[in-house]
């Protein structure tokens, strides 16, 4: 398992699934980018037979990106 956590913004629930679409961007988003990077990380964890999850990161108040392996 790899956890990742921010003090950002942080990313709405209702929110968390459309981010992994390629190219969407949250409404009223000032962030830089093309829209792409969870759209490429969800396609390389699932290649390797990961589950890509977001949630609030309670410690930092930003974003909590976890990347879990099934055991092989």
């Amino acid at each position: 398992r790899l956890v990742v956590e921010d003090s950002g913004p942080g990313i709405e629930p209702e929110e968390r699934e459309r981010v992994f679409n390629r190219f969407y961007r949250v409404p009223g988003s000032e962030a830089q980018g093309s829209g792409l990077g969870l759209a490429i990380i969800r396609a390389i964890a699932e290649r390797h037979g990961a589950r890509l999850a977001l949630d609030a990161s309670e410690r930092l108040g930003g974003l909590k990106v976890t990347v879990e392996f099934a055991p092989r």
